[in-house]
């Protein structure tokens, strides 16, 4: 009789426990899903200078303001990242999406060198540990302002290497659904990969798709927005070679400088999901 009492309290556990584990299972976070052919971006990301146009990396001792857009509000400790470290970052988001937030992503390092367009030799698989160090080194506070709401951590909570296999893998946190869950952007992956290392072209383009209709901002504003660091004069030539390098691939229909206010005009079809997002909008 003890035996059959012990018996079905163990049964009874081990099923309180499978419930447990299901229930825990259907509570874990996970990225939204997007097609193969794109890479989904958090909006606040690509709306300032987190991810910036330069080479040249600056390091914040300190958590320091980084420029925004009205309503988003960036600050950053570290070494500054930009649009190379943007590309891996959306390579290992492309990977999470398949997976619950904390759960291991896997891949080799050869595969992510080539995806990413790069050679396989030494330094560039030290390129990949520099760079996957930066991403989890570098601290972010993204706040939404109007919402008062914020993120705060490291864009990669941490990762692994296995020099006999050249498997790496890597954890993200749970958190990194609240970035998503302010809004995100499907980024042409074909279309970003034809800019090669044009980095200013690159964040353009990142700019303006989150944008379902453009505003028009001065050349001096974009200047800011982007991180970059030369003077208004070049970069306003930079600034026109990129834009039609955009025109070129499609990624915008057309664009303009006003010579008397030094406003950049972008002409651009919405996304479905934009379209849509804009009907609502004009609703009285």
């Amino acid at each position: 009789m003890a035996s059959s009492n012990i018996d079905d309290k163990l049964a009874a556990l081990r099923k309180r426990g499978e419930k447990a584990a299901a229930a825990a299972k259907k509570q874990q976070l996970a990225l939204p899903f997007w097609p193969e052919e794109v890479r989904s971006v958090p909006n606040a990301v690509l709306r300032g200078a987190l991810f910036t146009v330069s080479k040249e990396r600056a390091v914040l001792k300190d958590l320091t303001p980084i420029a925004a857009v009205d309503g988003i509000e960036i600050r950053a400790k570290n070494d500054r990242l930009n649009q190379v470290d943007l590309d891996l970052w959306e390579m290992l988001l492309h990977l999470q999406r398949l997976h619950p937030l904390g759960n291991r992503v896997e891949f080799t390092a050869h595969a992510m060198l080539k995806v990413l367009g790069r050679t396989t030799g030494g330094k560039d698989h030290q390129w990949l540990d520099n760079a996957l160090a930066r991403l989890i080194g570098s601290v972010v506070e993204i706040k939404w302002t109007r919402e008062r709401k914020a993120f705060a951590g490291a864009l990669v909570s941490s990762f692994f290497r296995d020099d006999d296999t050249g498997r790496y893998v890597v954890k993200f946190n749970q958190e990194m659904a609240t970035l998503y869950g302010q809004g995100h952007t499907y980024i042409d992956w074909e279309q970003r990969q034809a800019l090669g290392q044009n980095n200013l072209a690159k964040w353009l383009h990142g700019f303006y798709t989150t944008h379902a209709a453009p505003f028009g901002y001065k050349v001096g504003t974009l200047q800011k927005l982007c991180g970059s660091g030369a003077n208004l004069r070049e970069f306003r030539r930079l600034l026109k070679a990129a834009l039609a390098k955009l025109v070129e691939i499609g990624a915008i229909g057309g664009w303009q400088i006003d010579s008397e206010t030094d406003v950049v005009t972008v002409e651009k079809e919405p996304t479905t999901t934009q379209r849509r997002h804009l009907a609502r909008s004009k609703r009285p």
